[in-house]
């Protein structure tokens, strides 16, 4: 899964990446060693031409048969094609999330262990994701959700789900809806490149959000 990443991305030089020449969607740079869902995020989004917007991490939902509120904020790349509250939006509706590493948190012996993972240093990457409006509220909100897959034998040992992540050219394929592109078995050119150490447990609450967060335990 993904659950909290790191993005200290400047939004003008994505803009001029995926050559985005409309107003920008946002009101300043995001940046942030922490981001948690239920934040909002500056992501590339396809909505009849591409353009960067600030948008909320995590597709809420009512789950009618509990009659509760429900929030996801990862989608299966496995089943994102058949399930009712994906399907749309992997066809139609996709955004790209720029980021600069991951966290992610190993359970061994009931300890669970946070790692951060990137490709040195601070490589900036991108997330396969969806959006969708809001359909709990009777405004036109936008939120995300971020595509997810079976971890590679680099990151197996940590957890066994990782974000699809994609390199630039992988990154305007997806959001540009190549054909056939981005298939289950799919595996990012950069994978191979990951690079990751454990980091210390101040990352575990999203009120910490400072370059502490990526220091490699000692």
């Amino acid at each position: 899964m993904c659950g909290r990443f790191v993005s200290i991305n400047n939004i003008n030089r994505i803009k001029k990446i995926f050559e985005i020449n409309e107003p920008l969607n946002i009101s300043e740079d995001i940046i942030s060693y922490n981001i948690a869902p239920s934040q909002n995020v500056n992501v590339v989004i396809n909505n009849k031409g591409l353009n960067i917007e600030t948008i909320n991490w995590g597709i809420q939902f009512i789950d009618k048969k509990n009659n509760q509120l429900r929030t996801v904020i990862n989608s299966r790349l496995e089943t994102v094609h058949e399930k009712i509250l994906f399907k749309e939006s992997f066809t139609k509706k996709r955004c790209i999330i720029p980021a600069n590493g991951y966290y992610e948190w190993q359970l061994k012996n009931g300890i669970k262990t946070p790692y951060f993972i990137q490709i040195p240093s601070l490589e900036t990457v991108y997330f396969a994701g969806l959006w969708k409006y809001s359909k709990v509220t009777k405004s036109l909100k936008k939120n995300f959700s971020i595509l997810t897959k079976k971890a590679n034998d680099l990151i197996n040992n940590i957890h066994n789900r990782m974000p699809v992540v994609l390199n630039m050219n992988e990154a305007i394929n997806y959001i540009n809806n190549s054909e056939n592109f981005l298939l289950t078995n799919f595996v990012s050119e950069v994978e191979k490149d990951f690079d990751f150490f454990a980091v210390s447990k101040t990352v575990n609450s999203p009120k910490n959000n400072s370059i502490d967060c990526i220091q490699p335990l000692i």
